[in-house]
């Protein structure tokens, strides 16, 4: 049998009474509340990171770039909410922005994560491809969602690789 002093009864009870504080104060979003918005309205994902070209096995070109995509909801049912992507744009800090004009993705609410695959041009008009995987988390010191993308860019002449955070 344990037997607690005064001073550690106290102390459970503080902790106690600061976790339920917390618990009714600090709102939770749950990976079905996220899908749950995503689906009943169209949402704008707004990305901040850089991109990655590998010149030659010595050289790596990086730049800032913003992604903007504009997410159309179609499937709401189960584990997947799925979407299209209806527009959006990436703009480079060298001055390059590409224009995105379809694809489609879905939220993969049991494992957190995001995927999706957007057509569109660069500014001569040559197709491009954005391929994209993100895992979303909750940070209770920011009191946000924060969804950490990895993505793929493929244009006629290169490949680039783009490493992004988005608040949700």
């Amino acid at each position: 049998m344990v037997t607690l002093s005064k001073k550690s009864k106290i102390i459970i009870a503080a902790v106690a009474a600061i976790a339920i504080v917390l618990m009714v104060t600090v709102p939770y979003v749950s990976a079905q509340t996220i899908a749950n918005n995503a689906a009943s309205n169209i949402k704008t994902l707004h990305a901040r990171g850089n991109i990655y070209q590998k010149v030659d096995s010595n050289t790596l070109k990086y730049y800032q770039a913003n992604l903007t995509l504009t997410l159309q909801p179609t499937s709401t049912g189960g584990n997947a909410k799925l979407f299209d992507v209806t527009g959006g744009t990436l703009v480079v800090a060298n001055g390059v922005t590409y224009t995105f004009t379809g694809g489609n993705g879905g939220v993969l609410t049991g494992r957190h994560a995001v995927l999706l695959q957007a057509q569109g041009t660069d500014p001569d008009g040559q197709p491009v491809t954005l391929k994209l995987a993100g895992q979303y988390s909750y940070s209770w010191l920011a009191g946000r969602v924060a969804l950490k993308i990895g993505a793929k860019l493929q244009t006629a002449d290169a490949n680039y690789t783009l490493l992004m955070l988005a608040p949700i």
